[in-house]
């Protein structure tokens, strides 16, 4: 019998408590662990966009999170994801998966603002290995108490590593850590 795969996304926020001139910020996220229903290699071929001949199999549909950062004072604010990091801007999921994570409807003190990294300003930006997100509004750096977001997380998993004999966990840990870029 075909054994299930067990698959969860396991998240922290960091507390960046900065020197006393800057401002002191925290993380909260809706979720901090997102469960996948134990699987099998058959129900994962099942799924949309999925196929025999597939090179990886996405793990389940994109799961959504809701990220606020508060701080104690008006900063320019950064986020940033560490966790273990996979080829092509991802992160490790299990011993050979990746999973990427996407911001996106990013509002500071309720104003729509933009996402930067390397140069370009975007409404939505992947997080990358070692990349610190950076937030603009009107051209310039945004200075802010409050921001709002969503992080959109998706995973996959190489098709031949589907096929088990024992049940398997699978797991991307990581964390959010923000930022006074003051």
């Amino acid at each position: 019998m075909k054994q299930p795969l067990l698959l969860s996304l396991t998240l922290a926020a960091g507390v960046l408590a900065t020197a006393d001139a800057s401002a002191a910020c925290q993380l909260q996220l809706s979720d901090a662990q997102i469960i996948y229903a134990p699987v099998t290699r058959g129900e994962l071929l099942t799924r949309a966009g999925n196929h025999f001949s597939d090179s990886e199999l996405r793990v389940g549909e994109p799961r959504d999170l809701d990220i606020l950062m508060t701080c104690d004072r008006p900063a320019r604010l950064t986020l940033q994801f560490i966790g273990p990091a996979k080829e092509s801007g991802s992160y490790r999921f299990g011993a050979s998966g990746r999973a990427t994570l996407l911001l996106h409807d990013l509002f500071i003190d309720d104003r729509q603002a933009k996402i930067g990294n390397a140069g370009k300003e975007e409404n939505e930006m992947a997080f990358t290995p070692g990349a610190v997100l950076t937030f603009w509004q009107d051209g310039r750096p945004a200075t802010g108490r409050v921001m709002r977001a969503k992080v959109t997380i998706a995973a996959w998993m190489p098709a031949d590593a589907t096929n088990v004999n024992e049940q398997e966990s699978w797991q991307l840990n990581g964390s959010f850590v923000s930022g006074d870029d003051s």
